[in-house]
């Protein structure tokens, strides 16, 4: 079997790794930025940490142990050649093969199928029951190129199955834990481990996983592995763009529905932003949104601003304006009360003669009276008699006086109370404007009483609009309030989406220029690898009319689909394969799917461990499974586990070299693998044991050895008659349909003895029998069969008796082949 198909291609002749970082560095069209995000994509697929200690292989099996490790108690024991080869492991179910197979798989990775399928709320019985102080595998290996083996050990260090470490122990290069061996992505490229589990998710899993699982084959898990990371950053982005793009028109429809609030008017201007001269928007005003969320009062304009002026408005205090008012009629009623009174009129007097010194101060040199016109009577004298009888009557008119400055006073003190704030409402203005202009009335009296008048209507016409402005900025805010909300998470997702667009382009073009690497790899590589496919198929499709055609794998680069096409036709009629195959040759399509993996020459892996692959496969599949991993075993190791007796028979009947050890389980878990090459010789020793044995009961010597001795001709006649079959061509189907419904060995040596493979008379066999065997063959036989009949049959010699029967099993098998006998 060839390993690998040849592709001369460009793009196969470096290794993965080295052809992108080649790729990627060439290319002029992708900015620096893109290809950063390709390299920490690519980065993520690296095998382990720290510092690597690379084993190139290929690496060998050899002794396997396996301790408290699930069905497996104390030590067990699988001796395995290191080299290329066939080895069965046969056994019952039940008997501990399963838990080998997987101790071998958890040895390497860490895990293994059946604990990788287990649902959520199952626990994951890993520790032996009977002895589950101590789990541990290990592996002697051989690495090509090294001069003695190495040595791959697990452990566990805790209760749960993950708490496990492996380290390999290499001559020459110490002890290193496994994860810097740099097996890591080789598991999963090339992965030498087959179990049943796997074998169905090969062809029953989802299309993306059965295109993955051909991909890691055709090595481009590293570029896949790389592609999900981006298609998650890029679903992370784009979700953030999408939610944006989402709650916006919510938002708009939200604001839009606050009504006449000056705030939703600047939140739709600020979310929009303004133009700039290349007539795109410059992004939203962030500044203006974040103050807008956070309450703080920005300019107001429009009904908002006016109804807040409205909602402080505060007219006059009447009580103050009151007592002003008070206070001003009182003082004014004492004013009223002076006049007509001696003070009065002492009052007036000095004011009229304070009036004519006045007048003779500033026409020093006029002394005629300016009333009377009479000459020389404003002299010095005049003003000297005119200043003290001046001084008399203010001291007899000091009541008026002090009534004048109260009211003088008064009125100041009512004018100061009216003074209005720096801005009054609209619906305001003419209260406010009546109240102002009571500042300009100088008669008391009438300021008296417009000034109360002007402060009643305006302080009621101040609680009026206040309160309907303070019921509607309650309603205003209230709608405010169920926006503010969402405005805030529309501006967290915007400016995210602003911070994150240059890394949104990087990544779209990393993603696709990936995309299109994979795709341009994948279709070079699939071609040699549907290839070999094929020539399994071929093998593994024994009388089935079932045609595989060339595999496919489909993926897009502008979606998520990944599929692997397998198409198939049934007498010349196309048809999907997974839907008109048995479940045989969907087995046998998922074994042709897998072996190419296994035997890719850039595997480390020297071996492929495989767990029962012959589950619902016919006979003759099973024939073509043994020459398939007879190949296969040409270039690996291979190491089948399996229940099934018909895959080392199948390998016999074709004269396939193979190793068969055989697994048996006793009690506590004791498990034991024993040389099982030879099941004719097992029979015989079973049969030459209960012979040699001192005092051993009539009833066993005549029944149980009888027995044994049948058991053993039996298995020689079948495989002989498969040897037949091999060479005449017979299907493999019929002939064990036949064996199956011969319960006789007379009958059954017809299939050994002749080619047509019929039941021949039973004379005629046993005359068959004669010329080939001697006389005392056909007798033999009889005494064999008789074991099973009430009376039995008791050989007088025991011993003797077994030698003959093995005398004639082995020239059953060996008869010369060249003459047409078997």
């Amino acid at each position: 079997m060839d390993a690998t198909p040849t592709n001369t291609h460009p793009s196969n002749a470096l290794p993965l790794p080295q052809l992108v970082a080649a790729r990627l560095a060439g290319d002029p069209k992708l900015t620096d930025g893109a290809k950063s995000r390709i390299r920490e994509a690519l980065g993520g697929s690296e095998d382990g940490a720290g510092e690597s200690h690379p084993v190139a292989g290929p690496v060998y099996l050899g002794k396997v142990t396996v301790t408290g490790f699930r069905g497996v108690g104390s030590e067990a024991r699988l001796n395995l050649r290191p080299k290329p080869s066939v080895t069965l492991v046969v056994g019952r179910n039940g008997s501990g093969k399963s838990s080998i197979a997987e101790a071998i798989e958890t040895l390497f990775t860490g895990t293994n199928a059946h604990c990788a399928e287990q649902r959520p709320n199952r626990t994951v019985r890993w520790r032996n029951l009977h002895r589950g102080e101590q789990t541990a595998v290990e592996a002697r290996l051989t690495v090509e190129g090294d001069s003695s083996p190495s040595t791959l050990t697990r452990t566990w260090t805790g209760e749960a199955f993950t708490d496990s470490q492996a380290v390999l122990r290499r001559p020459g290069h110490g002890t290193v834990p496994l994860e810097q061996v740099g097996w890591e992505q080789a598991t999963r490229a090339y992965r030498p481990f087959l179990s049943y589990v796997d074998l169905g998710n090969l062809i029953n899993g989802k299309p993306s996983e059965m295109y993955d699982n051909i991909a890691a084959i055709l090595g481009l898990d590293h570029l896949n592995a790389a592609a999900r990371r981006l298609t998650d950053a890029k679903k992370e982005l784009d979700a953030v763009v999408n939610a944006e793009k989402e709650k916006k028109p919510l938002l708009h429809a939200a604001l839009e529905d606050v009504g006449h609030d000056d705030r939703a008017l600047k939140a739709l201007l600020a979310m929009d932003g303004r133009e700039g001269r290349d007539g795109k928007g410059d992004g939203p005003d962030y500044a203006v949104l974040d103050a807008l969320i956070a309450g703080v009062p920005t300019a107001d304009e429009g009904r908002l601003r006016e109804a807040r002026l409205e909602a402080a408005a505060e007219g006059p205090d009447l009580d103050r304006v009151g007592a002003a008012v008070d206070a001003l009629r009182h003082a004014l009623a004492d004013v009223d009360d002076l006049k007509g009174t001696a003070a009065a009129d002492a009052h007036s007097r000095a004011q009229l003669l304070q009036a004519a010194l006045r007048h003779s101060d500033r026409h020093a040199d006029d002394t005629a009276c300016p009333v009377c016109g009479t000459e020389e009577v404003l002299g010095r004298e005049w003003a000297s008699r005119a200043e003290a009888q001046i001084a008399a009557l203010l001291r007899e008119a000091d009541a008026v006086r002090e009534a004048e400055a109260g009211l003088r006073t008064a009125t100041r003190a009512l004018h100061d109370l009216i003074l209005p704030p720096r801005e009054v409402p609209a619906v305001l203005g003419e209260p406010w404007q009546a109240w102002r202009d009571c500042r300009r009335i100088t008669d008391p009296a009438e300021l008296a009483e417009r000034a109360l008048q002007a402060a009643v209507t305006l302080a009621d016409a101040c609680e009026v609009v206040a309160r309907k402005a303070g019921e509607e900025l309650a309603a205003m805010d209230e709608r405010w309030r169920a926006v503010v909300d969402l405005l805030a998470e529309w501006t967290r997702l915007s400016r995210q989406v602003a911070a994150e667009k240059s890394r949104r382009t990087e990544t779209n073009a990393a993603l696709a220029w990936i995309k299109r690497l994979t795709t341009e790899i994948r279709d070079l590589r699939v071609d040699a690898f549907a290839e070999h496919t094929q020539r399994i198929w071929e093998k593994l499709r024994r009388q089935s009319s079932v045609d595989l055609k060339p595999v496919k794998m489909h993926g897009s680069e502008k979606a998520t689909v990944r599929k692997l096409i397998m198409d198939v036709t049934v007498d010349d009629t196309e048809a999907p394969a997974l839907s008109v195959m048995s479940q045989g040759e969907l087995h046998s399509l998922a074994l042709s799917l897998f072996l190419p993996r296994a035997a890719n020459a850039d595997s480390p892996f020297g071996f492929v461990v495989i767990d029962d692959p012959v589950q619902s496969m016919d006979p003759a599949k099973v024939d073509g499974l043994a020459q398939v991993l007879d190949e296969l075993g040409r270039d690996r190791q291979v190491v089948v586990f399996t229940h099934d007796t018909r895959l080392p028979h199948a390998f016999r009947s074709q004269g396939l070299p193979v190793t068969v050890l055989r697994v048996e389980r006793g009690e506590k878990s004791n498990v034991h693998v024993t040389d099982g090459t030879d099941p004719v010789g097992e029979a015989i020793d079973d049969a030459m044991a209960l012979a040699r044995t001192a005092d051993c009961p009539d009833t066993a010597l005549r029944h149980v050895l009888p027995s044994l001795c049948r058991e053993a001709l039996a298995m020689a006649i079948v495989e002989a008659a498969w040897l037949r079959r091999s060479r005449t061509g017979q299907p493999a189907d019929r002939l064990q349909a036949a064996i199956d419904r011969t319960d006789r060995l007379i009958p059954l040596a017809s299939f050994a003895l002749f080619d047509d493979g019929l039941v021949h008379p039973d004379d005629d066999v046993k005359s068959r029998l004669r010329v080939l065997y001697g006389p005392d063959s056909t007798t033999l036989i009889r005494q064999c069969q008789r074991g099973a009949h009430p009376d039995g049959f008791l050989p007088s010699d025991p011993v003797a008796f077994v030698r003959k029967v093995e005398d004639l099993a082995h020239r059953i098998r060996k008869q010369d082949k060249k003459e047409g006998n078997v």
